[in-house]
């Protein structure tokens, strides 16, 4: 009881500690299937949830409730993405600054910021927030991808249409600055098969222009398409036939 008294009081009104006399409760006792004492019952809006019987120790208690249980600073992430998905940005973006000075040194907080900030289209801040992860966070596949998507966004906006890019390219194939916005905005626009297309032959045409941005391109649609996808794989193969 010490012990449970003392997890409870550390969520400070988020849960209440009840101990029944099941001699004197027999009735609730039975109701709740109490085979053997003591048993530790997590209940929730009346129903029971979980339990656990005998004696645990603490972290093995707390990893129990845990499961169940939101932390201020995932509710307060909850809510920043409902917000944003309602085009509130302004107290979404408040919610994940009040759950940063909860937890600093979560970085799933700065990812959830990354990318509502990133939907507003502001991407400088949205990669300022990225570039600033740590090293073993910046290489998780969620992060990577936003980066992606990012860097596809950016060349998409630079440009034109969509139809101003086609009918550029077909004038001049020659035209390598048309043809990168016109894969971005492919990308943008979910025609991966022909965003991927467009990079690659930009690829084949000129490795030097724009600092190799066929490859690049290449490379932030496999993150964005996941490296089981079947077009990352068929042109995963292309990518390396051309470079070997």
């Amino acid at each position: 009881m010490p012990l449970l008294a003392k997890i409870t009081e550390s969520y400070a009104g988020k849960l209440h500690l009840a101990k029944v006399d099941t001699d004197a409760e027999q009735e609730l006792a039975g109701h709740f299937g109490v085979r053997s004492l003591p048993t530790v019952m997590l209940v929730i809006n009346g129903q029971p949830v979980d339990q656990f019987m005998g004696a645990l120790p603490e972290s093995q208690v707390r990893e129990f409730l845990e499961k169940h249980i939101t932390s201020e600073v995932d509710a307060l992430r909850h809510q920043a993405r409902d917000l944003a998905a309602t085009g509130a940005v302004e107290p979404a973006i408040a919610c994940l600054k009040q759950a940063n000075v909860i937890e600093p040194n979560n970085s799933d907080i700065l990812i959830d910021l990354a990318q509502i900030v990133s939907d507003t289209g502001d991407y400088a801040q949205a990669t300022q927030i990225l570039d600033a992860l740590p090293i073993d966070v910046a290489t998780r596949k969620e992060v990577k991808e936003l980066k992606a998507r990012i860097h596809l966004a950016q060349h998409a906006n630079e440009g034109p249409s969509l139809e101003e890019l086609h009918q550029r390219v077909s004038a001049d194939d020659t035209d390598l600055a048309a043809r990168e916005q016109l894969a971005a905005a492919l990308a943008m626009h979910q025609d991966y098969e022909g965003a991927l297309t467009q990079f690659f032959t930009l690829m084949q045409r000129d490795r030097t222009f724009n600092d190799d941005a066929g490859r690049r391109g290449l490379l932030d649609l496999f993150e964005v398409l996941g490296a089981e996808h079947p077009l990352t794989k068929t042109w995963r193969r292309k990518m390396f036939g051309l470079l070997h």
